[in-house]
């Protein structure tokens, strides 16, 4: 056959092809629509929630930056409502969706991947926690607890490579600040209901709720400076999440913001007078709480006061017991979220009392889990994500706002972690994953965020 003949053939059969897959696309759909029917005629109302879960679960597949808005929105959401997917809980199946939807979207884009230290330290404590699972004793809760963070390890790896587009950067500070404003209300709702005597949802840890406020609250200040009509929502949000942080009274939380408040003092001296008057809403906000139920509030502090010194002896006797158990297995530690099952042993302390299920120190709780190579891994990683919004902020662009909040919250999670384990949720890795992405934005990019610290 000539090439003139072949090339016909090639084009006789190409409209075949093309109708063959229109057949077959039109039949698909006919098949759906048909059994979408019949569901809705048998079961209306899950009919409807399973087509606007497809429906969801379609676009951001399709649309990798609405994905990784889903994640964003699930970290607090997570700890407002114990909501799960089959066997995942809805930040795992949020992550899985974001990784999903950015692997096809590079196939489709052909994008290059850009490569940073910071996602070295990253992707080894992952590995650190994958080599510590091997020899876990309950390897149950070492899996569960390294799936947790190859889940964070991938959310990162995908901020870094998108996070440092303008638009995605403020919208991500709308969903992250709107979704601590539920989780906010949802804890004061438990506070004022009695399911709680501080303000957290029933079924989260009261420094799991303040941690995820405080790291929270700077976006708010920096989405102060938006437009002036939106300005009264944001005032109203803020005065919530600070309320409800008031309120959580995890003295940890509370070292931390006092940091990140020090720390902007002494880099931003003329932003005194915006942390004045958010102090002042803050303030308004928690005394009018208070009052609403005095009583309510002085049992609260009477239980606090209670279990204080008991805490802080348990606190020192656990990170005592975690240092011992780094220093006795310093390359891969006992075992992701196997902290629970030594405990009784590492401290003499008779089993049937109340169980530490973590160190209430990331450092040191990551260097006794996954061992000294992983917790080393992890400062670098903080310390390199520190430097590089420095560089940023230098650099005078347009970011310099955005990177000075990111900075603040950073330093917030960073003094946090002295006092509570909070590795094992989002703020970490959204706020590192920030800052490598903005470290790569050309210094003389026109485009501008609204608002700053």
């Amino acid at each position: 056959m000539t090439t003139a003949e072949s090339a016909r053939a090639r084009s006789s059969a190409l409209p075949r092809h093309n109708a063959l897959v229109a057949a077959a696309a039109v039949a698909g759909l006919a098949a759906f629509g048909a059994l979408s029917l019949a569901a809705a005629t048998m079961r209306p109302g899950s009919t409807l929630v399973g087509m606007a879960v497809a429906a969801l679960v379609v676009t951001v597949l399709w649309r990798v930056d609405l994905a990784l808005l889903l994640v964003v929105a699930t970290g607090p959401l997570e700890l407002a409502y114990n909501l799960h997917v089959g066997p995942l809980t809805i930040t795992k199946a949020a992550g899985a969706l974001c990784l999903l939807s950015f692997a096809l979207n590079s196939l489709r884009s052909r994008r290059p991947l850009v490569v940073d230290r910071t996602q070295a330290f990253v992707i080894a404590i992952l590995l650190f926690a994958a080599l510590s699972t091997l020899q876990a004793r309950h390897l149950n809760e070492a899996v569960t607890t390294t799936a947790r963070y190859a889940g964070f390890v991938a959310v990162f790896l995908v901020i870094t490579q998108i996070g440092g587009d303008r638009k995605l950067q403020e919208r991500i500070a709308w969903v992250l600040v709107v979704s601590a404003t539920v989780l906010a209300v949802v804890g004061l709702q438990a506070y004022f209901h009695g399911k709680s005597f501080v303000a957290s949802p029933a079924q989260s840890n009261a420094n799991d709720f303040g941690f995820s406020l405080a790291t929270a609250l700077p976006f708010a200040f920096w989405l102060v400076r938006t437009r002036l009509t939106l300005r009264p929502v944001v005032v109203a949000m803020m005065g919530t999440i600070a309320t409800a942080l008031l309120l959580s009274l995890s003295r940890g939380t509370f070292v931390g913001l006092g940091a990140g408040i020090v720390f902007l003092l002494a880099t931003e001296r003329r932003r005194f007078g915006l942390i004045a008057a958010a102090a002042i809403v803050a303030t308004i906000g928690f005394v009018a709480v208070v009052k609403t139920d005095p009583a309510r509030f002085h049992q609260a502090l009477f239980a606090k006061e209670h279990v204080a010194q008991q805490n802080v002896a348990t606190r020192l006797q656990a990170w005592d017991a975690a240092g011992n158990l780094a220093a006795e297995h310093p390359f891969f530690g006992i075992g992701p979220g196997n902290f629970r099952f030594y405990y009784f042993a590492a401290t003499n302390t008779p089993p049937g009392t109340a169980n530490l299920y973590v160190v209430h120190d990331a450092y040191i709780d990551i260097a006794a889990e996954v061992g000294f190579g992983a917790a080393i891994a992890f400062i670098l990683y903080l310390t390199a994500s520190f430097l590089q919004l420095g560089r940023v902020i230098r650099r005078r662009g347009p970011a310099e706002s955005y990177a000075r909040t990111v900075r603040v919250s950073l330093v917030i999670a960073s003094v946090c972690a002295v006092f509570l384990s909070e590795q094992y949720f989002l703020p970490f890795w959204l706020l590192g994953g920030l800052a490598t992405a903005m470290s790569r934005e050309p210094a003389n990019d026109n485009a501008a965020l609204t608002g700053g610290l």
